[in-house]
């Protein structure tokens, strides 16, 4: 991965990353109103658990991850990396359908600085030993480059870059206009105008053992506009939780579900449903003593 090209990508990307989305914002906020800040100690380390559930026609498939994540500053004042260690995966030869743990970059206000590019990209192999010109093979270097980038930046977002400096008032949920990819057919999509409602929840428990209830939930929902829950047509839905502490933004659990019913469109021209249900969830563990690799396996 050359400089030159990581250079372009950040570029492109890193321009808007810094304003970050605000879903509610108040001059004078209410006295129950939660302000999120960002302020993760330099020394963060934990244990994360990942797994990701796919059911559809095609079959059912669950895949789990582990890893260590932690936090190290870089070269440079005021910067950081989130790097990944030790990782597991199960059932192994599932590995390549899950996206892969990159080094993080972020600086001390929580904006996003950009990953640490691996030797061995996704497909990158199978690049190398397709016969074609070097212009070309660049290119599509440098587009499997940014998908993994974008992969990154989406993750940091939904952790951190939409959230702090965010204010939300409990029992008061913000909507805004969005848009959301859809399935409108076999094998085909578009991109639609959607409904975004983002509300908060406070007095959480950080895990679902733990006595004090410091933590809140943040839950972002998604459709189309106009569907309807109590519809029997085509319609898809994503939903996405956040549990973190308020005052760091400091994550402990996430899970996203993602529900799509679309016209399949076979049996001799009929026009039957199928559903495609996908649900990831991450649990972040603090304190936890560090294992040798592969000392503890899934």
């Amino acid at each position: 991965m050359t400089r030159a090209i990581r250079s372009r990508i950040l570029a492109a990307i890193l321009p808007a990353l810094c304003a970050c989305a605000t879903p509610a914002s108040t001059q004078r906020a209410p006295k129950d109103a939660v302000t999120l800040r960002f302020a993760w100690p330099e020394h963060l380390a934990a244990r994360v658990s990942y797994s990701v559930t796919m059911n559809s026609p095609l079959g059912n498939t669950q895949v789990q991850r582990r890893y260590w994540l932690t936090v190290a500053p870089t070269e440079e004042q005021g910067h950081y990396q989130f790097v990944p260690s030790d990782i597991e995966v199960s059932p192994p030869q599932f590995a390549a359908m899950v996206d892969p743990v990159p080094t993080v970059h972020f600086d001390d206000e929580g904006c996003f600085q950009g990953i640490d590019i691996s030797e061995n990209l996704p497909g990158q192999q199978m690049l190398e030993v397709l016969p074609m010109e070097p212009e070309k093979k660049a290119e599509l270097l440098e587009n499997l480059v940014a998908a993994q980038e974008e992969s990154a930046l989406e993750y940091w977002d939904r952790l951190v870059g939409n959230w702090r400096g965010v204010t939300l008032v409990p029992g008061e949920p913000v909507r805004r206009e969005s848009t959301m990819v859809v399935g409108t057919g076999f094998m085909e999509k578009k991109e639609v105008a959607a409904d975004e409602h983002t509300s908060i929840e406070v007095g959480v428990p950080c895990t679902p053992d733990a006595q004090e209830r410091r933590c809140v939930r943040l839950t972002v929902d998604l459709q189309p506009v106009g569907q309807s829950e109590a519809g029997t047509g085509p319609m898809a839905s994503k939903r996405f939780e956040l549990v973190t502490d308020p005052d760091t933004l400091v994550p402990y659990s996430t899970r996203l579900m993602r529900m799509d019913r679309v016209d399949w469109g076979e049996d001799g021209g009929a026009q039957p449903l199928k559903e495609f249900l996908q649900v990831e969830e991450y649990v972040y563990t603090y304190g936890a003593q560090r294992m040798p690799p592969g000392s503890n396996p899934l």
